[in-house]
């Protein structure tokens, strides 16, 4: 029997995480977008690197500019999440990613977390496109990539659907679910795998939240190098004129 609470809490926690994590993800995004089809040295480089980036967005478009896209930033990690930590706990749960001692097994793993991050992205697709496309938005002098204009989470999914109808609100979901996969299989394997080892040494034995941080961090370093290629053209597909 499925435990909704597993898709609750999933949906929950990292909903919260993307409001705090907003900011960064503001200017990655702007990072992301300079530079766009040009040639190196072809191009403004207003962002630098991630601090002189918060700085240059706080001075031109305020203090609020680092939430840019936050609503639809908080919707989407709720709704994906729910469904690709849901799925993939309820699968743990019934023992399908694990061996007889109760070690996880690295390609069931991978497949299964493969699976539910691409149902997760594929479904939270279209906030992910209004997310990047709010994000983007900025001041001419320190604006990079298309610029939409659209006025708000509620404005850009009615312009988008009017304009493209219901498909181009799927648009670069291929983008997407490939960065899911990445990104998932590598997060949620390395995170069972790091706890089975490190249940394994003794000062940890009877510290299972330390555990659990330490292979979180894991976890978050093997999602950030395999998703990072794959999250640069997804915006890039997000943000197109059409």
């Amino acid at each position: 029997m499925v435990d909704v609470t597993d898709f609750i809490i999933g949906g929950l926690s990292a909903g919260c995480a993307g409001f705090f994590s907003n900011p960064l993800d503001v200017l990655k995004t702007r990072m992301q977008l300079q530079g766009e089809l040009k040639a190196r040295g072809q191009h403004a480089v207003h962002y630098k690197n991630v601090f002189h980036a918060a700085i240059v967005v706080t001075k031109n478009d305020g203090i609020l500019g680092l939430q840019k896209g936050v609503v639809a930033a908080v919707i989407l990690h709720s709704i994906r999440n729910c469904i690709r930590l849901g799925l993939y706990q309820t699968a743990l749960k019934k023992g399908i990613l694990t061996d007889e001692n109760g070690k996880t097994v690295f390609y069931k793993s991978f497949i299964i977390s493969s699976v539910c991050g691409a149902a997760g992205a594929f479904v939270g697709s279209p906030l992910f496109l209004i997310k990047t496309q709010l994000q983007s938005q900025a001041v001419q002098q320190i604006a990079v990539g298309f610029q939409h204009n659209h006025r708000g989470a509620i404005s850009a999914l009615k312009t988008i659907y009017s304009q493209h109808g219901l498909r181009g609100l799927w648009r670069g979901a291929n983008g997407t679910v490939i960065r899911a996969v990445a990104g998932s299989s590598a997060q949620l394997t390395s995170f069972l795998m790091a706890k089975d080892a490190l249940r394994d040494v003794a000062y940890l034995k009877n510290r299972p939240y330390l555990i659990s941080f330490i292979a979180s961090f894991i976890g978050g370093v093997f999602q950030t190098v395999a998703v990072t290629p794959f999250d640069l053209i997804s915006t890039r597909l997000y943000n197109q004129v059409r």
